[in-house]
């Protein structure tokens, strides 16, 4: 998946979102059964273990780079794709966080069912980017390939 793919897709979500939250907002209101459960300790379980399985996959990137740079023997190899992953890890953690206050500020701030489609639709939102930060670094994951010593 593209970086571009990556910026429709969200947007297409952000969109849709503010859409659905404006046009028909008990679509996305706390009527809907799951999305008033999901909303809260449940996104933050979620988005927990997504942020977790994304470092450990962006970990064993970073050790590959480096086993390939030692084997080939030259230094910074990769500095666009290092960049990618250091970027995606700290987009990962502000989202979580955003997602942590989201769940804290739901309470006061979804007196109208406007208010609880905006937020449970933030939070979709806000699942979807980490979904994509996800996909992205699993593409690069399994796009490393190996280097053969010829020598």
């Amino acid at each position: 998946m593209t970086k571009t793919i990556g910026y429709c897709v969200l947007i297409c979500g952000v969109t849709f979102v503010g859409v659905v939250a404006m046009s028909h907002p008990t679509a996305l209101s706390d009527e809907h059964s799951f999305l008033a459960g999901f909303v809260g300790n449940e996104l933050l379980a979620v988005l927990g273990v997504i942020l977790a399985i994304t470092i450990a996959a962006a970990a064993q990137l970073h050790l590959s780079l480096n086993s390939i740079e030692e084997r080939v023997g030259a230094d910074n190899l990769f500095p666009t794709t290092r960049r990618g992953i250091q970027s995606s890890v700290h987009w990962l953690i502000a989202l979580f966080v955003i997602a942590i206050v989201l769940v804290v500020i739901k309470p006061f701030v979804t007196g109208s069912t406007t208010g609880q489609s905006l937020v449970n639709g933030t939070a979709l939102v806000l699942l979807l980017w980490n979904a994509l930060i996800l996909l992205s670094i699993s593409s690069a994951v399994f796009g490393v390939k190996p280097v053969i010593d010829d020598g």
